[in-house]
């Protein structure tokens, strides 16, 4: 979960800095929402990998597809909305990661990792459609 905390952390700070006000949820929940689609994003990844390779099979219409996507979008952003913002968790792992802020001067590196390691699902899910496009 360290891993997970710190990626978490280099979003959340982005957005905290971007902030103007401390006391505003625009920058918590700009993180949780940025962190659950890019988790929504690693869900259909691995959906996406069991149909093809374990149960050789697909989803029979893209709109059935699409309402999945959809569903695990929106369970994603629910469970993280309880965790992160109901719970606090996000407060938390600020508080515990707010010192390596000014030891660590390579912010924007891990800023980068972070945002890299959310976006490859989408790469890998539009690799994915490339190499093995669905018969007509």
């Amino acid at each position: 979960m360290k891993h997970v905390d710190y990626l978490y952390f280099n979003i959340y700070n982005y957005f905290y800095r971007l902030s103007l006000y401390r006391q505003s949820m625009n920058f918590r929940t700009q993180a949780m929402y940025l962190f659950s689609i890019g988790s929504g994003g690693w869900l259909l990844l691995f959906e996406s990998i069991y149909l093809h390779f374990i149960k050789h099979t697909r989803f029979t219409s893209p709109m059935q597809s699409m309402i999945f996507a959809g569903s695990v979008y929106a369970l994603t952003a629910a469970l993280f909305h309880y965790i992160f913002i109901v719970k606090d968790r996000d407060q938390k792992i600020f508080g515990k990661y707010e010192g390596l802020v000014d030891a660590h001067p390579k912010q924007r590196r891990h800023l980068l990792i972070s945002l890299s390691v959310l976006a490859l699902p989408y790469v890998a899910l539009i690799t994915f459609a490339m190499l093995f496009p669905r018969p007509h």
